[in-house]
């Protein structure tokens, strides 16, 4: 294959297809759900409860979702692990987006 710039758009499907085949979007599609995190000082934050109630397997793959998100639209302190999203429209936008196939086959 030759080299080829990747854009913004085929990031996006890529993500779209890790949550649909690995069964994330199910979960990630709850994110735009008003109470599913904290809402502390405006901004969005996991509600570690919730967090914690999925087994490993699927905390681990939320989490790297979750980082990317936070680096996309939010902050953190010293990890984006613990960030925070300060960007909600953007977030709710990019959840849409990288759930479309899971969406639409409902």
């Amino acid at each position: 294959m030759a080299d080829r710039e990747i854009g913004s758009e085929e990031l996006i499907m890529a993500l779209d297809s890790v949550t649909w085949y690995n069964g994330l979007a199910e979960i990630i599609v709850h994110w735009k759900d008003e109470d599913y995190f904290n809402t502390d000082y405006e901004y969005l934050s996991w509600k570690w409860e919730t967090f914690e109630s999925y087994d490993i397997g699927t905390q681990n793959q939320l989490q790297v979702i979750w980082i990317i998100c936070v680096e996309l639209f939010g902050n953190c302190g010293t990890s984006p692990r613990s960030g925070w999203i300060e960007d909600k429209a953007g977030f709710y936008r990019f959840v849409d987006d990288i759930t479309k196939t899971y969406r639409e086959a409902d």
